[in-house]
């Protein structure tokens, strides 16, 4: 078959591949944004089936010779950059689809959906035995798959290699190591220091009417268009995207405190930001979306950490947050909220928590999910162990299950691996915004909430690309070297430090 007519015929796969898809996560969406929750067990089905024409796409007979004949070097090498981009994501979507039986494929999708209706059940009674058996369906499920992939080194390893391409346990623990090593005697210096911050004004009450203002504010000021995206409610914040101009995001509110809602906000913006600005000649292709989990939680953390919990922010828009909450927040100033919401260790969910002490939530969850897939820990065990290592690294005992191990709806949909895409996150961030920094003056842009500029330099050198580009080829082009901790480390050091008063000697 020649090469055109080997094209021709990928685009058709590519085009039903991405369509059915973009259909699976607009059902799931509607699901977890405005369904009725009586309706949760049917639209698992619905789920499952549409999951299933999707399968078939990737896995059928003709469709995999065609992706096999055009994935071969000699004919790799006469594509354009960015179509042998398209044929090796597609073909490496395909090959792991096809390892798996279709009847355990479509046994697993409605399961997975039974899955996340029971977490978030359970997660409002703090009913962990519950949801224990489809955890468990959900770890079962996922090593069977695991054995069919087959794996070097660490069984985790096959789930790190398609939430992060080029990630391995063992990379992900000597980076680990560098930041568990740094954090802790920060933190234990953070607890020796006399600095009290009063964070008691943002714990009151805060009209849920009036954070949607604040929500749909935000938005705006990070850029993100409203005629592209749509932001709803859920009880776990998050983003899918269908299309450059279609994208949507979830945040939730509490009525007794504002802050989630504002880094929420913040955060699945990011996303949002993210998939609004990649190429238009790449949308509809499989790699017109975000980069990987990491870069994605990058752009996302970007936006909820270097802006929104920096000083200039606050110096730029406290006035809005006064105007929105009056009494609440009248008689506080830019650097006693700076502080507030900076304070380190108070928090026992990971989506709440400081910057500092965020990694270590994450690690947490990372050594609990690799232990069980490597044989060393049993599902039942979870809890348990959760609430010991919270302890261990953080000093924090959760008071019940729903802040322990029910409060992330990541497991329950099977996402594994997933988790330490947040720390890399991070990491990335840090150390691409030390480059942005050298060439942007930060600190005043955003002061003076001059956003546009940022949102510019994300564009050119990140979001426009897609998922064209390796997180270690896009590292590379964005600041000459592989990933490090170092920039996070010096990060986290110099502004905690500089929070509570501590000497560089004080922290070692």
């Amino acid at each position: 078959m020649d090469i055109k007519t080997l094209i021709e015929r990928f685009e058709k796969i590519e085009r039903a591949a991405v369509q059915s898809e973009r259909a699976v996560q607009i059902i799931s969406w509607d699901w977890r944004a405005m369904t009725p929750k009586a309706a949760a067990p049917g639209r698992a089905e619905t789920i499952g089936a549409v999951s299933d024409v999707n399968f078939a796409i990737l896995t059928s007979g003709e469709n995999r010779k065609t992706l096999d004949a055009l994935a071969q070097p000699e004919h790799l090498a006469q594509l354009p950059p960015t179509l042998a981009a398209r044929v090796r994501e597609l073909k490496k979507q395909s090959d792991r689809k096809a390892a798996i039986p279709p009847a355990l494929f479509s046994e697993f999708t409605v399961l997975q959906a039974r899955s996340e209706a029971a977490w978030e059940q359970a997660k409002r009674q703090n009913d962990w035995p519950s949801f224990a058996p489809h955890l468990q369906n959900m770890f079962d499920y996922t090593n069977r798959f695991i054995d069919l992939w087959g794996y070097e080194g660490s069984r985790y390893n096959a789930l790190l290699g398609f939430n992060e391409e080029g990630m391995t346990a063992e990379k992900l623990d000597a980076l680990f190591t560098d930041l568990r090593d740094a954090i802790v005697p920060l933190i234990q210096a953070v607890r020796r220091s006399p600095v009290v911050i009063d964070d008691g004004f943002v714990n009151q009450t805060f009209p849920v009417e009036q954070q949607r203002v604040m929500a749909h504010a935000l938005l705006d000021l990070e850029g993100f268009r409203g005629d592209w995206g749509v932001l709803a409610e859920s009880e776990h914040p998050y983003t899918t995207s269908f299309g450059r101009q279609d994208v949507r995001l979830t945040t939730h509110y509490y009525e007794d405190m504002f802050l989630p809602a504002v880094f929420s906000t913040l955060h699945e913006g990011g996303h949002g930001i993210y998939e609004q600005n990649i190429d238009p000649a790449l949308d509809g292709t499989i790699v017109g979306c975000g980069l990987y989990s990491g870069m994605h939680e990058s752009v996302s953390r970007f936006w909820e950490n270097m802006v929104g919990r920096s000083l200039p922010f606050w110096r730029c828009n406290m006035a809005r947050f006064q105007q929105w909450f009056p009494r609440q927040l009248g008689g506080v100033t830019p650097e006693q909220m700076y502080a507030a919401v900076n304070k380190v260790g108070t928090s026992l969910t990971r989506i709440e928590a400081d910057e500092l002490t965020y990694n270590l939530h994450i690690i947490l969850r990372y050594e609990l999910e690799r232990d069980v897939f490597e044989g060393r820990v049993r599902v039942r065990d979870l809890p348990d162990l959760w609430k010991q290592k919270m302890q261990d690294y953080l000093g924090l005992t959760p008071l019940d299950d729903t802040q322990g191990i029910l409060q992330d709806i990541q497991w329950s949909m099977a996402q594994f691996g997933y988790f330490p895409a947040y720390a890399l996150g991070n990491l990335y961030n840090a150390q691409y915004t030390h480059t942005m920094k050298s060439q942007l003056d930060f600190d005043r842009l955003v002061e003076t909430g001059d956003l546009g500029a940022i949102l510019q330099w994300k564009r050119e050198n990140l979001y426009r690309f897609g998922a064209t580009r390796s997180p270690e080829q896009t590292m590379l082009a964005l600041t000459g070297e592989p990933l490090q901790a170092k920039y996070l480390i010096a990060y986290l050091q110099d502004k905690f430090r500089a929070l509570y008063h501590i000497e560089k000697e004080a922290a070692q």
